[in-house]
């Protein structure tokens, strides 16, 4: 069964700095395995996933985000 989780992430350095970083933050975060939802802010510097913690984990992500190029807390 299925194990939903919503987390937030901060990404520091202000490195979301537009529309643009946000859609390849939903982009690339959103065809990972597991993840149900995304939406990053580039105004609070937010980052929040819908995932299926039993796929992907909160980890994995924020290694995407840093692959990215996007620091996170």
């Amino acid at each position: 069964m299925a194990r939903i989780e919503t987390s937030q992430i901060q990404v520091l350095d202000k490195a979301i700095h537009c529309s643009g970083c946000e859609a390849r933050i939903h982009n690339v975060l959103g065809k990972m395995a597991g993840v149900v939802k995304v939406r990053a802010h580039h105004k609070t510097q937010l980052v929040n996933v819908t995932m299926d913690s039993d796929r992907v984990s909160l980890q994995q992500i924020k290694e995407t985000l840093g692959d990215l190029g996007y620091k996170t807390a």
